[in-house]
């Protein structure tokens, strides 16, 4: 059978999509395949026939491009660009001579677009892909642990006082072992040295300059630790001040306020102060 009626055709292009690919299917045979790969089969036929009616198509050379569709795509699978642009070219030239120039280059530009651009998709499909059965695997997903609330958290100035505690803290256990540590070490003595008094007067020379220069190093090091730890010193009392002060602050308004205006207590003294000197007089 292998062929439809243009006015056939006609009611097709008038069906909604699944009623006009079953419509279009009782046209034809389908002996390319047996399995799900006729489904798509029979929607690539359907997609160029109503692409070919959307444009204005004769319902002819409508007919003519169902069955162009039809014999294209079971010689998808394996088509380099080149042969399958050739396959195209031939396959327009043998059914659809009398096409005008508009529709020749319409058409066969959406037949490249869909033919070139999903290549790899269709050839997949033509292949036998859909046939393939796909191994679902169940991940897992861990997500990280939700942060506690903002009122749950550090404050700014406390966690600033614990870095500078504990950079303290290491400071000064540095500081400790340098001072408990030794701060010089002597070399072995070289075997080919004379034992001479000049060789001996030589290698004490030697170490008294390698042990100052130890010294020098360990000296600086020690001034370094010391200077780093009276800074951090400072930093956390400054620290424990202010704070001390914003919690007085809170817990104590009124003597902060009185604190700041020093000049209304004296002034009441001076009210009061010229009442008691009458009553004394009098």
């Amino acid at each position: 059978m292998d062929s439809v009626p243009e006015a056939e055709m006609a009611q097709i292009a008038r069906l909604q999509r699944g009623a006009g690919v079953q419509q279009l299917s009782h046209h034809f045979s389908w002996p390319e395949f047996c399995d799900e790969r006729q489904s798509f089969h029979q929607d690539f036929v359907y997609d160029v026939a109503m692409f070919a009616a959307a444009h204005g198509f004769p319902w002819p050379n409508v007919v003519q491009a169902a069955e162009i569709a039809k014999g294209l795509f079971p010689q998808l699978d394996g088509l380099d660009v080149p042969r399958l642009l050739s396959l195209l070219r031939d396959a327009l030239s043998e059914r659809l001579p009398h096409l005008t120039p508009v529709h020749r280059h319409t058409f066969t530009q959406f037949l490249a677009d869909t033919c070139l651009g999903r290549r790899r998709l269709l050839q997949a499909v033509v292949g036998g892909a859909a046939n393939m059965s796909v191994a679902r695997l169940h991940r897992q997903v861990q997500l990280p642990p939700t942060p506690p609330p903002l009122a749950q958290g550090i404050e700014p100035h406390e966690w600033e006082r614990a870095r500078l505690t504990s950079t303290l803290q290491q400071k000064e256990e540095e500081l400790r072992s340098l001072r408990h540590g030794s701060r010089v070490t002597l070399g072995d003595i070289p075997d080919d040295v004379p034992l001479d008094e000049e060789g001996v007067l030589e290698l004490v020379r030697a170490a008294v300059r390698a042990t100052e220069g130890q010294m020098l190093q360990s000296l600086n090091r020690e001034a370094s630790l010391l200077s780093d730890i009276l800074q951090l010193r400072l930093q956390l009392r400054l620290q424990l001040q202010q704070a001390a002060l914003a919690a007085g602050g809170r817990h104590n308004p009124v003597a902060s306020t009185t604190s700041l205006h020093p000049e209304s207590t004296t002034a009441a003294k001076a009210k009061k102060q010229p009442a008691k000197s009458r009553r004394g007089l009098k």
